[in-house]
């Protein structure tokens, strides 16, 4: 699989990924998991679900095009990141989300043990898993194991950090193609 250009898809990326609809979707459940209190978005993209949740949220994305739009809608509260290096201190963050990351990631496990580095004991990082699988099995084909964000590879990983999971959801890919299922992985630092 290879990664998208996510400086051409950012002109377009909202509407043709189900736009505001599966933005509150997604916002909705990933806060249903999540402490009181500010969060870390980790690949913050347009900013489109950290603009639809209820709470501050300070984004981070790799690509500089995907944060123009962000900036739009996170004023201030943007910065330039990669996923596997976040401008952070070690254990000084509440929670993190990671929505529609890991499935892209070449190296799933150096997030997750990033992730691990910045939450603070108690701390929750949420994130889609299984994506690739959840679009397949909207379309009635079988799911393919091996992903790198398989939810059985997740929580080992997670494991392998400190993390261990603490909840679980999902919400539906609204304006998408066979209205895929998106499950939610909720993980604590103990």
């Amino acid at each position: 699989m290879t990664m998208p250009d996510y400086e051409v898809e950012a002109a377009h990326y909202d509407s043709t990924r189900g736009g505001e609809p599966r933005a509150r979707a997604a916002a909705s459940a990933v806060e249903r998991l999540l402490p009181p209190g500010p969060v870390l978005d980790v690949a913050v993209g347009t900013g489109i679900v950290a603009a639809a949740m209820t709470r501050q949220v300070i984004g981070v994305d790799l690509s500089l095009s995907m944060l123009g739009h962000a900036t739009q809608r996170l004023p201030g509260r943007v910065a330039q990141a990669d996923a596997r290096r976040l401008p952070a201190r070690s254990s000084s963050v509440s929670a993190v989300t990671a929505i529609w990351l890991l499935h892209l990631m070449p190296d799933s496990e150096a997030v997750l043990r990033e992730v691990a580095r910045v939450l603070r004991p108690g701390g929750v990082f949420v994130c889609t898993v299984d994506k690739r699988a959840a679009h397949r099995l909207a379309e009635g084909n079988i799911a393919m194991p091996g992903a790198r964000d398989e939810r059985a590879r997740v929580e080992s990983l997670g494991a392998r950090y400190g993390l261990s999971v603490c909840g679980e959801g999902s919400f539906v890919g609204h304006g998408q193609d066979f209205e895929p299922v998106f499950p939610l992985l909720a993980l604590t630092k103990g």
